[in-house]
């Protein structure tokens, strides 16, 4: 008997396994490639998972997934991820730490902050004046407007540099 080398991409499969590989070849599913792992979540929120997993696909849209299942669990692995957090130092904080923490009144104001930020920025880029309207449809531009909450001379600009194309000229704006 030959031996298989070391770094040889070689699977055995067991007797009902190949048997059922057999059989799903007949039925002439399709292989889908490039899925790397499958979970599977039960009504009692246990999770299985199958790492590196054989699927096929059927013309109706039913899946056969080949693989080992495991149990994933979940809640354990986050507490072993906040706790190597919290041992990494007291300067490293995760993302969501200081998210939780704030009182709705701060978020709020943060909030409110931001808004006021993004008016003050719009008020500045419409130092413009009055556009130039000739050759375009008025109606364009108040459907550019109201579609991309912009200011009239932002919309004809919009409009003039996408030449009339109304979708660009949204998207130009969002």
């Amino acid at each position: 008997m030959s031996e298989i080398p070391a770094d040889a991409n070689v699977s055995i499969f067991a007797k009902n396994e190949q048997k059922a590989r057999e059989l799903i070849g007949q039925l002439g599913l399709k292989q889908v490639p490039g899925i790397s792992r499958v979970t599977f979540r039960k009504k009692n929120n246990q999770i299985y998972a199958i790492e590196r997993p054989e699927v096929y696909r059927s013309h109706g849209g039913n899946f056969v997934v080949f693989g080992e299942a495991k149990i994933d669990d979940f809640p354990q692995r986050l507490a072993q991820a906040q706790q190597e957090a919290q041992t990494a130092g007291p300067g490293v904080s995760t993302a969501g730490a200081d998210a939780i923490s704030k009182d709705p009144q701060s978020i709020q104001a943060d909030m409110v902050a931001a808004a006021d930020q993004k008016k003050v920025s719009e008020v500045t880029n419409d130092d413009e004046g009055v556009a130039d309207e000739t050759g375009l449809n008025k109606d364009d531009i108040e459907l550019v407007m109201q579609q991309a909450n912009c200011a009239r001379e932002k919309a004809v600009k919009a409009l003039r540099d996408n030449n009339s194309d109304i979708v660009n000229a949204i998207m130009s704006l969002s």
